[in-house]
């Protein structure tokens, strides 16, 4: 893609984050507790270190940004969810830290956990048990040792277990269906994803709320090999998920002369600065 369409999208996502209408249509998608300022900083960020996502159409940014908003995720924080650029459409990843927050909102599940099992780790399982598993990880083993699987423990509320256990090749087949399956957090942080894609097959066992089945929807679709990118928004209304209305983006400036694309690239830098100057307001990449 051309270094004019990378600035014209640039200015779009930029323009719309900075949008007072934006702001309020976060407000109202957001949780209270989550503040619309901190989630427009969050995506201005992931979309200046990531810049693959320049590539992507506006529209599949700005639909991504608010589902995450919908489901209270903050994107690049801890694992909670990913904007993942593929082709020129930006994909919603949600992480395992982000599945395991709405799985814990439900208010039904006592304890939960998702664990990477090594090859020199003690692991049985045995169904007719409470619970129905034994698992002594190997504190001494070396940081590259093997990975044999994945498992998710759960105790509902009622006394309850629930249980999964997934191999390395039964992860790697999912990640092999994903349209992002290759870059991303796949490709960088492989025992979160392996982790998150043992609890989403246990989470059918769980009580849902809405969030978290929405979660589950777009996980699913986003491990599909024939996937649509759930985030696009082709409707005229312009719609994320829930029905909520997204804000028209400005509409697209004419070519920049190269003064007014490095004025652009130092108000970016400047938004980005601004956003993560508050002590109170710190987080992680």
């Amino acid at each position: 893609m051309s270094n004019e369409i990378q600035t014209t999208n640039q200015h779009q996502i930029v323009n719309w984050l900075q949008n007072p209408a934006t702001l309020s249509q976060l407000r109202t998608a957001l949780p209270n507790h989550f503040p619309a300022e901190r989630m427009a900083r969050l995506a201005l960020t992931a979309f200046r270190t990531n810049r693959g996502l320049l590539n992507c159409s506006p529209a599949s940014i700005m639909a991504a940004i608010m589902t995450a908003a919908q489901l209270g995720l903050e994107p690049h924080v801890n694992g909670h969810c990913y904007l993942v650029p593929h082709g020129n459409e930006c994909t919603l990843i949600v992480g395992y830290q982000g599945l395991l927050d709405l799985i814990r909102r439900s208010g039904q599940v006592k304890m939960i956990s998702a664990r990477v099992v090594y090859e020199s780790d003690i692991f049985d399982v045995a169904y007719e048990q409470t619970p129905p598993f034994k698992h002594r990880p190997n504190l001494r083993r070396s940081s590259n040792e093997k990975i044999v699987g994945v498992y998710m423990h759960a105790i509902l509320d009622g006394g309850e277990h629930v249980f999964e256990y997934m191999t390395v090749d039964d992860v790697n087949a999912i990640r092999n269906r994903a349209r992002a399956g290759k870059s991303g957090p796949w490709s960088t942080d492989w025992s979160e994803m392996a982790r998150k894609t043992v609890l989403r097959r246990g989470a059918k066992y769980l009580p849902r709320s809405v969030n978290m089945a929405d979660a589950l929807d777009i996980a699913d679709r986003a491990e599909a090999s024939a996937y649509v990118d759930a985030t696009a928004v082709t409707t005229p209304e312009r719609r994320a998920a829930h029905g909520a209305m997204l804000p028209p983006p400005p509409p697209p400036p004419s070519a920049p002369s190269a003064a007014a694309a490095a004025a652009a690239a130092d108000d970016v830098n400047t938004a980005v600065v601004d956003a993560t100057a508050d002590d109170d307001d710190a987080f992680t990449l």
